[in-house]
């Protein structure tokens, strides 16, 4: 089954538009480097809509980065100061470790009874 130009109901549809999608006969339809279309309007809105599309795909990617730089920065945090627990542990204030060894002490205490 062959469709018809919408403007010319005489004339077999050859295309369709790359935005609206309406058949187009030679005569309508009006060929562009990016594919053929029914009007300024349509090849416009098509042009409007791409260079949103790339401008989304470019914050996007702008903020996959900005994540990723800053979960790196926090591993990063998380290392150095895990690192400098575990070896400076003995140079820490006796309040402050004594604090921590003493609440270890009643978790694995906690634990001890569980059994």
């Amino acid at each position: 089954m062959q469709s018809h130009c919408l403007k010319h109901q005489e004339k077999v549809a050859t295309a369709r538009c790359g935005a609206c999608s309406i058949p187009l006969c030679e005569l309508c339809a009006q060929p562009y480097q990016d594919g053929v279309y029914c009007s300024d309007r349509c090849h416009q809105s098509v042009q409007e809509g791409q260079a949103r599309m790339a401008k989304m795909a470019a914050e996007e990617e702008a903020l996959r980065k900005r994540r990723q730089t800053q979960a790196a920065f926090k591993m990063i945090f998380y290392v150095v100061a895990f690192c400098l627990l575990f070896f400076g542990w003995d140079y820490l204030p006796e309040g402050f470790t004594g604090w921590v060894e003493g609440m270890w002490k009643s978790v694995t205490d906690a634990f001890a009874k569980g059994k």
